[in-house]
């Protein structure tokens, strides 16, 4: 049971990066490789805005959000638009630039010491584990957002411009839809869902400037495994690859040994590997045909 619930918070947080980093490519086939360092910039900020300027806490949410979008609308405008149009592959290097040009300076602005947000509360036994009331409230916030990007995809008027964007992104310009702005947009919302993420991260456990590469190589899994594109693939693959994490280095095999926790991190590169070598389309993506 514990295992479980490890394995829901560490999915919760994988989903929010990995369901924003979904629909961007699902719209541009573009590869953001600085998401990570996006993640991050969220979640120092609202430890800089609560911890040390004394912020409220809700205002200091708000500026970590706003802060993550801000910086991944600059990314946009400057590593990704001038780029993408030429080949949809430059972007994964301008990108890469991009984030060894955050993390220095997530590195010089805050430090190489671990930061963390403290709330506080109580803790709550079930079925014998352990789980705190502040990552219990960050699992249900985490399906919140995800409820509510599901509601805007399909059940509004810029959520139908945006599905329409990404079945034939020529035509809706035909018909007048700014697909450029959707573009943005979209951009801009797997952004917040990352500084979500960073939130999420810096709340249940410490913020430090090597995190950023790890992240963003858990994202790339939960798509690739879920389906180039498949946001909802992507988010289910996300919470399966972090309970396999758990699994592995928690289970006692064959009551002789436990696998090291430090090959952990060797899980998400594993799923890669498989997946593009048995499945290359993912679980719930179909072989597409070309001549």
């Amino acid at each position: 049971m514990q295992l479980l619930l490890n394995g829901l918070i560490a999915g919760s947080l994988a989903a929010l990066v990995a369901g924003g980093l979904a629909l961007v490519y699902g719209v541009l086939g573009v590869f953001n490789l600085a998401l990570g360092q996006i993640v991050l910039v969220g979640g120092y900020v609202t430890w800089w805005l609560y911890g040390v300027m004394g912020l409220p806490f809700v205002a200091s949410i708000a500026g970590g959000i706003i802060a993550g979008g801000l910086v991944t609308w600059i990314t946009f405008r400057l590593f990704v638009e001038p780029f993408y149009k030429r080949h949809r592959f430059l972007p994964i290097v301008t990108t890469i630039a991009l984030s060894m040009i955050l993390d220095g300076l997530i590195l010089i602005l805050f430090g190489e010491s671990p930061k963390s947000i403290r709330l506080g509360g109580g803790i709550w036994h079930i079925a014998g584990a352990r789980i705190s009331v502040a990552q219990l409230g960050l699992i249900l916030i985490t399906i919140l957002l995800l409820s509510v990007l599901a509601y805007t995809l399909h059940s509004t008027a810029i959520g139908r411009r945006i599905r329409a964007v990404v079945q034939h992104p020529h035509a809706v310009e035909s018909f007048g839809v700014p697909a450029q702005r959707l573009h943005q947009l979209l951009f801009i919302m797997s952004g917040i869902l990352a500084s979500c993420g960073g939130i999420f991260l810096a709340i249940d456990q410490n913020l430090t400037p090597v995190l950023a590469f790890s992240i963003t190589i858990k994202a790339y899994a939960a798509i690739i495994a879920g389906g180039k594109g498949n946001v909802w693939g992507a988010i289910v693959c996300a919470y399966a690859i972090a309970l396999l994490e758990q699994a592995i280095v928690g289970i006692h095999w064959f009551n002789t040994f436990y696998v090291p926790a430090g090959f952990q991190g060797t899980v998400a590169l594993a799923v890669i590997i498989i997946f593009l070598i048995i499945r290359p389309q993912g679980l719930f993506g179909s072989v597409a045909r070309s001549a």
